[in-house]
């Protein structure tokens, strides 16, 4: 009994620590959107959206719910950046996985970064909270 008790406790850090490092979250030090990236509109929120050739998720997962978003709600810059062509700027934000999204107030700040897949869900509230 005692030995399942500490195995559900481990299991339970495991989990926090997991959620913690590849969830979302706001950042702690906001990061401004670089002067030479354009944006279609600057009064929206912009969504940086890192990816590669061989990601498999990027390509059947993540960007169909972002162009599905897109197409939906039509309230946000979309950018879509190579993070193998785009090093130094996959490197200033800190993208160690693909796929990662950014998201930026319509200031430039960012607010939010998602490393791995965000679901629909996760991104709305994301860019609610950021319009507010």
């Amino acid at each position: 009994m005692i030995e399942r008790i500490i195995a559900l406790g481990i299991l339970f850090i495991l989990i926090i620590i997991f959620q913690k490092r590849f969830r979302s979250g706001r950042t702690k030090n906001s990061l401004r959107l670089p002067e030479n990236i354009q944006v279609k509109d600057s009064k929206l929120p912009t969504v940086l959206y890192f990816w590669t050739d061989s990601c498999v998720q990027c390509r059947t997962s993540q960007k169909p719910v972002l162009n599905n978003l897109k197409d939906e709600r039509n309230n946000f810059n979309l950018l879509e950046v190579n993070a193998i062509e785009a090093k130094e700027l996959a490197s200033l934000f800190n993208i160690r996985t693909v796929p990662s999204t950014v998201i930026f107030s319509n200031d430039g700040t960012s607010k939010f970064i998602n490393n791995g897949f965000a679901d629909k869900n996760e991104l709305i509230k994301q860019l609610e909270e950021v319009k507010n």
